[in-house]
């Protein structure tokens, strides 16, 4: 395979969160197709391990809402050149039902855990003055969803914490960015969907006419965390098909 310069991920160690399977996965598969060292995250441990092995790389179970569990993380992930804080939860029910002890999960999860590991990590990349954060937020940050009001106010911070953090480490050489996937079909949209959904509700609103899928969100991860994208800070891609305009 030919890489494009910019695109070549040879010589940096690449750290990725909830890696066993969807989005994770599948950028692990294309950031080691373009010659990156992983360090591969995921509470599911029997999962994260053959494909670890596969690739070639180090597996690190984790819980990341447990901040004891990102700290060892941390100290075992050694020095990192590029963070993807993938790993996340989706409690899909309307807020009325939704228990305060899933609320507290969600935000410890999906934003807690992100930003505790985000300053971890972060510390280093700040002390060699180079570095990305990527961190996956969601559509929903920006037109909401029904029965994710939780899910999408979390989304929504990490968004703004990009932008923030942005702010602070540019001067520092680190770039922080984020991506905002739309629905795609992937293991964790099809648990927490309502019983014989098949991904057609509400596929009128997408101008491209279809779901996305996990390679495509990779692709924009990739991108986003190379060099192609060096004067890229601050902002949140949004890959959903155009479903937030519509």
């Amino acid at each position: 395979m030919t890489l494009h310069a910019d695109l070549n991920y040879t010589g940096k160690r690449v750290l990725i969160t909830g890696a066993a399977n969807g989005f994770g996965a599948a950028t692990a598969r294309l950031m080691r197709a373009h010659g990156a060292t992983l360090v591969l995250a995921d509470i599911e441990a029997d999962t994260l391990a053959p494909l670890a092995a596969d690739l070639g790389a180090a597996a690190i179970p984790f819980d990341q809402a447990d901040p004891a569990s990102v700290e060892l993380l941390a100290a075992q992930a050694g020095e990192i050149d590029v963070l993807v804080n993938n790993a996340g939860i989706l409690v899909a029910k309307p807020l009325l039902e939704t228990s305060p002890l899933e609320v507290r999960r969600l935000i410890d999860t999906d934003l807690v855990g992100p930003i505790l590991l985000t300053r971890l990590i972060g510390a280093g990349m700040v002390a060699r003055g180079s570095g990305v954060v990527l961190s996956i937020s969601s559509q929903t940050a920006f037109c909401g969803g029904e029965g994710r009001a939780v899910y999408a106010a979390a989304k929504a911070a990490i968004a703004q914490l990009t932008r923030s953090l942005a702010v602070e480490w540019g001067p520092r050489g680190v770039r922080v960015v984020s991506l905002a996937p739309g629905r795609s079909i992937t293991r964790m949209t099809q648990e927490t969907a309502a019983p014989g959904y098949t991904g057609d509700r509400g596929l009128s609103r997408v101008p491209l006419g279809r779901w996305g899928t996990a390679e495509e969100v990779a692709k924009a991860i990739l991108f986003l965390c190379s060099d192609a994208a060096s004067y890229v800070t601050g902002q949140t891609l949004v890959a959903d098909g155009g479903y937030a305009i519509g």
